[in-house]
């Protein structure tokens, strides 16, 4: 749980503090207030990365040198952590937890789980693969801890190899062993993909059911290469060698995986309307976020942005309960509260944001 936000010079907000409810928030204003970029604050921190999209450089105020995030979080121990970052304009200067530097962003992101609901979540239907290899991923990534030394693995064994294949260079000795580390790690990360599907599926299913409105969808992991093993992997890689060094990459392995979503016989993207395909995106991060609770992980903090400009009204009071519904700790943001009245009729502590100014409405 999200117990306090500090923002430094980040976006339009100079000095700012956040206090949300446990449960459930809502902050208000005009577009280009600061509301979208609250929420990107705590994404940022949760993942190293943003939602939005443009140069990296736009995430500092324009006369700071750094941004700076700041966040106390309650994990379901009762455990505190203290986290925070500083973005200059060329990276991240500064990763801190509980008053030590870290290294890498895993070690504050495990303790914030964090799923944002926006316009961007079309992409998991309509996008390229990566971005679906990315939803599993952080899935595994929250529930199965051995999941990431295979990933961390499989990315040093795969810089490693294409290296070679670039150069043209190294021993035949050198390239199989680099060979034989992408197909293991490959072989182990599919198995958790494909045990971590079986178990998303019945979630989907019951929300899927929920929305009469959406065609039957089924959903299914290409492994990236012909076969699912680890030795069929292997064998695929020494067979195609020649075609990996004309092109510089290794072009078989769980880093080309594919979640295929099908209706009707063929993709959802091209059967679905644009409508549908939203509501679709929504559902398979709201199974993630029933998945991530039901195997008894942590806690996820739930940032819904604009939904009364992304979805019709049917679908929008649809969504807003199937939300609630999660029973996590909920931001949502809205041009005004009469948006999505059902939230101030569950009691949402309210927030209205103008020019980069936060406060709370009594």
């Amino acid at each position: 749980m999200l117990r306090r936000l500090a923002l430094e010079s980040f976006r339009n907000y100079r000095s700012q503090e956040f206090l949300p409810s446990p449960s459930l928030s809502l902050v208000t204003g005009a577009n280009g207030s600061g509301k979208s970029s609250l929420l990107e604050a705590i994404y940022l921190l949760s993942s190293g990365k943003s939602f939005r999209g443009g140069r990296p450089r736009r995430l500092i105020r324009e006369d700071a040198g750094e941004a700076v995030i700041f966040a106390e979080v309650v994990r379901r121990s009762g455990d505190v952590h203290r986290l925070g970052v500083a973005r200059g304009g060329s990276g991240f200067t500064r990763l801190r937890r509980d008053g030590r530097t870290v290294q890498g962003f895993s070690e504050i992101a495990w303790l914030l789980p964090v799923r944002i609901f926006h316009p961007g979540t079309l992409e998991l239907v309509e996008g390229p693969s990566a971005v679906r290899r990315g939803y599993l991923d952080w899935g595994l990534f929250h529930v199965e801890q051995s999941f990431h030394g295979y990933w961390r693995d499989l990315r040093h064994a795969l810089e490693n190899r294409n290296a070679l294949l670039r150069q043209g260079g190294g021993s035949w000795r050198e390239l199989e062993a680099w060979t034989q580390q992408v197909a293991a790690a490959s072989g182990r990360i599919n198995a958790l993909r494909n045990a971590y599907l079986e178990r998303l599926r019945p979630h989907l299913e019951a929300l899927l059911g929920s929305f009469p409105g959406l065609p039957p969808v089924s959903v299914a992991l290409q492994s990236g290469w012909p076969g699912e093993s680890e030795d069929e992997l292997l064998n695929t890689l020494r067979a195609e060698l020649d075609r990996d060094q004309r092109r510089g990459f290794t072009g078989r392995g769980a880093h080309r995986a594919e979640l295929r979503l099908l209706s009707q016989g063929g993709l959802v993207r091209d059967i679905f309307s644009r409508g549908q395909c939203k509501v679709l995106g929504y559902l398979l991060l709201l199974a993630q976020v029933h998945e991530l609770t039901a195997s008894g992980g942590e806690d996820c903090l739930v940032l819904v942005d604009d939904l009364a400009s992304e979805l019709d009204e049917g679908h929008r009071d649809q969504m807003v309960e199937a939300l609630l519904g999660l029973q996590q700790q909920t931001i949502f943001t809205a041009l005004a509260a009469d948006q999505l009245p059902s939230l101030v009729d569950r009691g949402a502590e309210m927030f209205h944001v103008e020019h980069g100014v936060l406060s709370r409405v009594q």
